[in-house]
């Protein structure tokens, strides 16, 4: 299925929505998005669209026991603490 397909689109915010109703009360996570997907640093790698899960230390990805995909989506972590300046 294509980014460019609206059908997919449905299903990446489906999915979202599914991964926020799940993890966004986590105290380690920061985000959930969809997006390119990234290495651990937020650079761009791919022009593939993923579920990006943002936590805020690497020793966390463990204890959230990610599915590699949701509807078809491919599920990915980026660690980032953000805060406000």
């Amino acid at each position: 299925m294509s980014p460019e397909n609206s059908e997919f689109w449905d299903k990446a915010r489906q999915a979202r929505d599914k991964l926020t109703d799940q993890l966004l009360n986590h105290p380690g996570v920061s985000l959930i998005d969809i997006g390119y997907e990234v290495n651990e640093k937020g650079q761009k790698i791919s022009n593939h669209i993923v579920l990006r899960v943002h936590i805020r230390q690497a020793s966390i990805r463990e204890t959230l026991k990610l599915p590699a995909e949701i509807e078809g989506v491919p599920v990915r972590v980026v660690i980032a603490d953000y805060k406000l300046e």
